[in-house]
């Protein structure tokens, strides 16, 4: 997962750092305001750790603005020297999912972590097949099955569609696809994870009538969401897509017809 850690003791940063890192985790550190603002604007983190103070960084004003931030989806916890009780309740009233009291020795940081990413992203870890929508994946099999039907996918599509699938309503960089869901460094300048993601829109039919929108953000990523579809005219409501209405996907579905 991607981690951000804004921190004032640069020792402790270390330290956190160099244990998330060996728990598997990419990191970046910061100690300015300035550095938090660009990395979550330009790419998709998944926790971002602040100190109740960072240099010129606020831990609660950091967390007031992140959460202002249109799309913003990343947990948010703080790690801190000896903070009061009214620190810690503070920090839990701006969303917060956890406080860390340093110091912390490795093992316990990396098992609080692992407690908090689960809870923020219950998905990303399964193993076991589990539906989103009319859609069943198979992490094991590495497959998605569409109303019992196997689609035809290569590799790097299920990696793309999973990740997709699994972060409805959140925007995505190109970059964070690319690494969750093929496992190799983003290159800007290829446009092959465009082509990809234009086939999967056909493949998965992630069009607005069978409840899903699928938007390119332009110089940042793409954001998958459920779409309202409107009732029949005698009720005229609006209101989200019955799955169960919904027909197989047609049998030219893997040749992209």
């Amino acid at each position: 997962m991607r981690i951000v850690i804004i921190q004032n003791d640069a020792v402790a940063a270390n330290q956190i750092r160099t244990a998330l890192t060996r728990a598997g985790h990419r990191c970046w550190v910061f100690t300015t305001r300035s550095g938090l603002t660009e990395i979550v604007r330009k790419t998709t983190v998944d926790l971002v750790i602040l100190d109740w103070q960072a240099g010129n960084c606020n831990g609660l004003e950091a967390a007031r603005w992140l959460r202002s931030q249109a799309g913003f989806s990343a947990a948010v916890a703080f790690c801190s020297d000896g903070p009061s009780a009214t620190q810690i309740a503070a920090a839990f009233e701006v969303g917060a999912i956890d406080y860390v009291i340093r110091p912390i020795d490795d093992q316990q940081l990396c098992a609080r972590v692992a407690v908090v990413l689960r809870r923020a992203y219950p998905d990303q870890a399964k193993q076991e097949p589990f539906d989103v929508g009319p859609y069943r994946i198979d992490p094991e099999e590495k497959c998605v099955v569409y109303h019992d039907r196997k689609l035809e996918l290569t590799p790097a599509e299920f990696g793309i569609a999973r990740c997709l699938l699994i972060n409805i309503g959140r925007p995505l960089s190109r970059d964070y696809i690319q690494e969750h869901a093929v496992g190799e460094p983003f290159l800007a300048s290829s446009r092959s994870l465009d082509s990809q993601v234009s086939a999967l829109r056909i493949k998965l039919r992630l069009m607005p009538e069978r409840g899903f929108q699928l938007r390119a953000m332009y110089g940042y990523g793409y954001r998958l969401d459920l779409t309202p579809v409107q009732a029949a005219p005698a009720d005229g409501r609006v209101r989200m897509v019955d799955w169960s209405m919904i027909s197989n996907v047609s049998a030219d579905t893997s040749t992209g017809r």
